[in-house]
């Protein structure tokens, strides 16, 4: 799937990043709601950039999770503003359902890998990274600490969801998609120490590692991980950084992606075990099925037909990216 830098793609693009940064600034509720609407209406024309009856499906259920995570938003925003509210303890629980649903993240995830399988690289890396950001900073910043009996368990349920649903996938966009919703748990988990700016620089770190990976993804036009055995024969350095990226991401020393998990489980050891065992054994599980992507680019077939075409031009600065981003954070972290 391509992916077209039309005019008015690119006047959608730039609506996206206004109006993102509308809803970090806004002042009130329905501000806040009305930045997000339009970001999501700016979202939907670079989903269908191609025009493919796949992305088309794929952008409809995105539309319709999306909007009900918007009424929900709205509604919690009325409710705090009408003196007369029937149920005032509902206003916090509605909030937060609707970040999630916003979010993509457990248990409000089922429309999140469909989406991903079913559109472009560029499209997964927006989805993924920028679109995250706005309802990541709501959940973070305006949480109450009432909630954390809930932010636990929805910590917990985000890195086990991820790691036992990615286990069972083939296609790399949805094996990036439950990955990304095991990541929320650790991002989840500084919430309960009331650390949002913890929370923030985890996802800082996680889109620095994703990014140039979905890069080279979509350079090598890879879409299962089947397709991984033939990058060994055509681009050798590109298949060692996509596995230097899946290792970092997989959070194992000393590469970048290890420093946040271990000042998460640094920080949470004295305030919940129980939650620390859930995100470790999550993340056990998505390095199963990362090293499993690994293997299957270090075992080549040469009798296996795939669309990859013999050589691949892979942008310099491409592969000097990633290559930073997986080890060159680590000690600016450390420090």
């Amino acid at each position: 799937m391509s992916f077209m830098w039309s005019p008015a793609t690119m006047l959608a693009m730039s609506t996206l990043i206004t109006s993102t940064m509308m809803a970090l600034s806004s002042t009130n509720w329905m501000f806040l709601w009305a930045s997000m609407e339009l970001n999501l209406l700016s979202f939907i024309p670079i989903l269908m950039s191609s025009k493919s009856n796949q992305e088309t499906e794929g952008s409809i259920k995105y539309f319709l999770a999306q909007a009900l995570g918007s009424a929900l938003l709205l509604t919690s925003s009325i409710m705090m503003w009408s003196p007369y509210t029937p149920i005032p303890t509902l206003i916090a629980p509605i909030l937060m359902v609707s970040v999630l649903l916003k979010l993509g993240s457990a248990p409000c995830h089922f429309w999140y890998p469909s989406v991903m399988s079913s559109i472009s690289w560029i499209s997964c890396t927006i989805l993924s990274s920028w679109q995250k950001l706005a309802p990541l900073m709501i959940l973070v910043f305006f949480t109450k600490q009432s909630l954390n009996s809930l932010i636990m368990l929805m910590a917990g349920m985000n890195a086990l969801i991820g790691g036992i649903m990615g286990m069972n996938q083939s296609q790399l966009r949805s094996i990036m998609a439950y990955s990304s919703i095991g990541h929320l748990g650790w991002m989840m988990s500084f919430m309960l120490l009331n650390k949002p700016m913890m929370s923030l620089l985890y996802f800082t770190i996680y889109c620095s590692l994703i990014i140039p990976l979905f890069m080279l993804l979509n350079t090598m036009n890879l879409t299962t991980s089947k397709q991984l055995s033939k990058i060994m024969l055509i681009s050798p350095i590109t298949q060692l950084l996509i596995s230097i990226l899946l290792i970092s991401l997989a959070g194992l020393p000393p590469l970048t992606g290890f420093m946040p998990k271990m000042l998460a489980i640094m920080m949470l050891a004295n305030y919940s075990t129980p939650l620390i065992i859930m995100l470790i054994i999550g993340s056990l599980m998505n390095l199963f099925f990362y090293l499993n992507i690994i293997i299957n680019t270090m075992a080549p077939n040469q009798n296996m037909s795939t669309n990859l075409p013999k050589y691949i031009k892979v942008p310099n600065m491409l592969l000097l990216l990633s290559s930073a981003t997986s080890m060159g954070l680590a000690p600016i972290i450390m420090l």
